[in-house]
């Protein structure tokens, strides 16, 4: 089975007429399954206040930062890129409600990804009349800037640039906000990580653009929290394309219309499994091949002794064995994810599953007969 296996990965066929088809289940994870439909209702977290800046310009933006302030909160991140010098009085406005935060995170972008060197050419920043108030994190998601309706269900803790390693946005806030999370997240010492959503921005505080200049608001529960500035639409109530990606909470996890939740969002989500440390673990690979040798030992046996001794009723057996046996496997998988936060990979076990039959009938109709010793 595994050289069958082998011979196949290394075939060089350019299957183009299945092309339609790959794009259409490439994004699928049957995973999604566990955050859109099983899983209880997760607590929301609190230490996370998300402020929509929709499209207000950097005077209004600055205003926000100032009442925000006023309340002394412990960072304020935001999540938007300013490249360029506009107006004087809405620039110089914005540098000085940078100036006055006691711990500001800027957003970074990095473009220019290089397959060979795994680093990335550019860093793009806000420029130095901003950035010199605060550090930087970036904000790419894995397949963010390829493929805008690709499931976001991972990031990246750190990349490189240049020789130097860049923070990502959501980590470099977490450990200002909490260190000991921070050292926790190095020590697993993984390039990409799972998203364990907790849910859309209901699942966190939250301002609309003109909720905090509302006379009759009581903010004071922005002190000491996270403030994560970015953009959710022109309101809460109004969804638009800009900086809006699908995840696992999407309601319809296979066929989705509409993507469910803002970059800003997703960050938030980061910021809490981070700090929470709820992460989701994911089968070693040396597990993996060692549960499919077992399947493959267990189901090569199975289904030669039922072509044996039920001839008869051999094809209608062997096929409910291996629908049996891929469908505990799914569901061996997701309820493993759901109850436990550990994500098994089975890809390889039902790989060998499913060619079982196909390979004992090869093995009995044509090498059994070339080496008749292999009967004995």
């Amino acid at each position: 089975m595994f050289i069958v296996l082998g011979i196949f990965s290394f075939l060089p066929i350019n299957c183009f007429f299945l092309d339609p088809i790959t794009k259409a289940i490439s994004d699928f994870d049957v995973y999604d399954i566990v955050y859109s439909k099983l899983r209880e209702d997760p607590k929301a977290d609190t230490s996370i206040v998300i402020v929509n800046i929709g499209n207000l310009s950097r005077l209004e933006i600055a205003n926000q930062i100032n009442i925000i302030n006023s309340y002394n909160p412990k960072l304020i991140a935001v999540d938007a890129i300013f490249e360029e010098a506009k107006d004087y009085r809405g620039d110089s406005s914005l540098a000085m409600a940078f100036s006055k935060c006691k711990n500001l995170v800027l957003v970074s972008r990095l473009e220019g990804f290089s397959e060979i060197s795994e680093t990335y050419d550019t860093l793009i920043c806000s420029i130095h009349n901003f950035s010199k108030y605060g550090t930087t994190g970036f904000a790419n998601l894995p397949n963010d800037d390829k493929l805008f309706f690709r499931t976001i269900r991972e990031f990246r803790p750190k990349a490189k640039s240049k020789g130097k390693t860049i923070p990502a946005f959501s980590a470099k806030i977490a450990e200002i906000f909490n260190p000991d999370a921070y050292k926790y997240l190095e020590k697993r010492e993984n390039e990409i990580e799972k998203i364990n959503f907790i849910g859309n921005y209901e699942k966190f505080y939250h301002l609309d653009t003109e909720q905090l200049i509302a006379e009759d608001q009581n903010l004071n529960f922005l002190r000491d929290k996270i403030i994560l500035m970015g953009f959710v639409g022109t309101s809460f109530q109004n969804k638009t394309l800009e900086d809006i990606y699908f995840t696992p909470l999407n309601e319809r996890y296979a066929g989705k219309s509409f993507p469910d939740m803002y970059g800003v969002v997703i960050h938030a989500n980061i910021i809490s499994m981070i700090l929470n440390k709820s992460y989701v673990n994911k089968m070693p690979s040396w597990m993996s091949v060692g549960i499919a040798l077992f399947m493959s030992y267990l189901s090569a046996f199975i289904i030669y002794t039922l072509k044996i001794k039920y001839k008869d009723w051999f094809s209608g057996l062997s096929k409910i064995y291996i629908l049996l046996i891929t469908v505990f496997n799914l569901l061996a998988g997701v309820l493993i994810l759901h109850y436990f936060n550990y994500r098994i990979d089975l890809t390889l076990a039902l790989a060998v599953v499913i060619l079982t039959n196909t390979i004992v009938e090869i093995y009995q109709s044509y090498i059994s007969k070339i080496f008749p010793s292999l009967e004995k």
